[in-house]
């Protein structure tokens, strides 16, 4: 089978790991896969205000400088990922710039956009949604994208609730992404004395940092030996508690040295399509405390594997930090159940249930 998966560019972020995961895992299966993306992000361009103007054209230099430069020293592209599949970049997205295909994969609405303009010869299309990505977007214009002709698949629950009510279509899935063992992977444990917190910053208010910040806060009121790590992209200039050990930007293999120097991984999101990190987490042998949000209630058992709590409240947040803090027999308990139960959610298996997918719907095409 030939499939085209079109992402709208190569920055590092969850959506994007998540669509050149199932490059490679679907090309492992036997079928001829190529990656897609435009020069510019479609959005930055026609959305975002930053991009218009001198203001913009400078910032549209520095992102070609910097494809420009990575293939002039030879270095693999994107550098954070090892995609083993071929990486194509197109002026943009219409329809003389993209290979012939079987099956086509949009992986956000701004690539649906495009993907919807094209002719069959490009492929029998699919949509896999991966959130509500309202954040720098019109609502309405990404919900436009869930009533366009394509096959939607979901990564979560919710999501297909949310795009059957908004659109009115049917929706498959959901199908759950997985985890990357080989990188994540923690197979001996040790846990530290003075206990470490894991945390993503992110400023986006959906990420719920202030929350994680206000739980971390109340736990380190009763027990002020405890540390907060943190990675992001960038680190900000003020706002972090004091003495946060904060890596900035780490390369990929850095991550799994983090996860694994962690006892607890806090996860206190107020709204996510899947949340990727609570996974690699628990594959790092971390106790996982998180919000009830994305596909959370699906990968965990909640008081099993993990201590999940209503997103948004931060007492409930403190509530199940201490109940680790407080007793290293339940800490390693739930960090143990945890990584036994993420096994079983492999690449391999959601690439496998995206190839069924593929196939019953041409099936139905064909006939």
């Amino acid at each position: 089978m030939r499939i085209t998966i079109v992402i709208p560019h190569i920055y590092i972020g969850g959506g994007i790991r998540v669509a050149l995961e199932y490059a490679n895992n679907l090309q492992r299966l036997g079928h001829q896969v190529a990656v897609v993306y435009p020069c510019r992000p479609p959005y930055y361009v026609d959305v975002r205000p930053h991009w218009q103007g001198w203001g913009g054209l400078l910032r549209r230099l520095r992102y070609d400088m910097r494809y420009w430069t990575a293939r002039v020293l030879g270095c693999q592209i994107p550098s954070w990922f090892p995609l083993t599949v071929p990486l194509r970049r197109v002026p943009n997205l219409r329809p003389q710039f993209i290979p012939d295909a079987d099956v086509v994969l949009a992986v956000d609405w701004t690539t649906a956009e495009g993907v919807n303009r094209w002719g069959p010869e490009k492929g029998l299309k699919f949509y896999l949604i991966q959130g509500h990505d309202v954040w720098f977007a019109p609502p309405e214009r990404v919900e436009a994208t869930w009533r366009m002709p394509l096959h939607k698949v979901v990564v979560s629950p919710w999501l297909k609730e949310l795009v059957m009510e908004k659109s009115g279509h049917s929706v498959y899935g959901p199908i759950l992404n997985g985890v990357n063992f080989s990188q994540f992977c923690i197979k001996r444990k040790r846990f530290n004395h003075r206990k470490r917190i894991g945390m993503v910053y992110h400023a986006n208010p959906v990420k719920g940092l202030q929350d994680g910040l206000a739980a971390f806060e109340m736990a380190r009121a009763v027990y002020p030996d405890i540390q907060l790590v943190m990675f992001g992209t960038r680190k900000p200039k003020s706002g972090l508690p004091r003495e946060v050990e904060f890596h900035e930007n780490p390369p990929q293999h850095k991550l799994r040295e983090i996860y694994g120097s962690c006892d607890i991984w806090l996860s206190p999101s107020r709204v996510e399509g899947f949340a990727l990190v609570p996974m690699e987490a628990m594959a790092g042998q971390c106790a996982v405390v998180a919000t009830r949000v994305g596909a959370i209630p699906e990968y965990t058992i909640p008081g099993t594997t993990a201590l999940v709590s209503p997103p948004g409240d931060s007492k409930a947040l403190v509530e199940n930090l201490l109940r680790l803090l407080e007793d290293e027999r339940e800490l390693r308990r739930i960090a143990r159940a945890g990584y036994s139960y993420i096994q079983q959610f492999t690449w391999e298996r959601s690439a496998r249930q995206m190839e069924n997918l593929f196939k019953e719907i041409l099936r139905q095409y064909a006939c």
